[in-house]
């Protein structure tokens, strides 16, 4: 019986601690917008740096 409450008790403290209520603030997601935002720069930026070599090769 003792091995059975003691079981549980760990049971029982586990999920008390897994509660979401708990949980202390983590990293903030940034919204898909930021993202969808911050990748056509980043695709830009990469096909720009692209054109700008190829342009560059083609006067030589």
């Amino acid at each position: 019986m003792v091995c059975g409450m003691r079981t549980a008790t760990i049971l029982a403290l586990t999920l008390f601690a897994a509660e979401p209520a708990f949980a202390q603030a983590g990293a903030q997601v940034p919204e898909p917008s930021n993202m969808a935002l911050f990748g056509l720069g980043l695709l830009g930026l990469i096909v720009g740096r692209q054109f700008s070599k190829s342009r560059r090769n083609h006067d030589d």
